[in-house]
């Protein structure tokens, strides 16, 4: 009897534990790897698309860029769309054009400045040269400002946050 009842226990465990496995859908690598989407609400994007900013090319190096409404500069940063922006450099030793996409993000407070550590412009234009600087310089990290009147942008080289570390590993 002993024997009998160890069968059927034996028996019972195997059939109960061939239920049903749940299959787990695996996410696409698109999606995982797919980059953040900034929401709509929170980028500047729509309030600058259209408008043209004029610059100085030369004073880059020393002070950021700053761009203002004034037409007798020569130097031109047209934001196309939402998404698209072109500079034309218009200097005697180098006319260039230069394209790519622009992320604005407003700051949390509501300001017209950007978060820091943000890379607002990617280039998609081809290397030129005479405005590799310039090219290097916007596709860092950068601050962004506008005044209140939204007549002056600044942009200057931003700070790169520095990740929390954990001391001693």
């Amino acid at each position: 009897m002993k024997k009998v009842f160890l069968i059927f226990l034996l028996f019972s465990q195997t059939i109960f534990a061939q239920h049903k496995k749940e299959v787990i859908k695996a996410v696409p690598l698109a999606q995982q790897v797919e980059e953040y989407k900034v929401p709509e609400d929170q980028l500047l994007n729509g309030s600058l698309k259209g408008s043209k900013w004029y610059f100085e090319f030369k004073n880059h190096a020393e002070t950021g860029l700053i761009l203002d409404k004034d037409k007798l500069k020569p130097d031109v940063l047209y934001f196309v769309n939402a998404k698209s922006f072109q500079i034309n450099i218009n200097q005697k030793n180098c006319k260039s054009l230069i394209k790519g996409t622009y992320q604005i993000m407003k700051m949390n407070d509501g300001s017209t400045t950007v978060q820091k550590g943000h890379q607002p412009f990617k280039i998609t234009s081809p290397y030129q040269k005479c405005v590799a600087k310039l090219s290097g310089f916007l596709s860092g990290v950068l601050d962004i400002s506008i005044n209140e009147t939204g007549e002056i942008m600044e942009i200057k080289e931003g700070e790169i946050s520095s990740p929390i570390t954990v001391p001693g590993f």
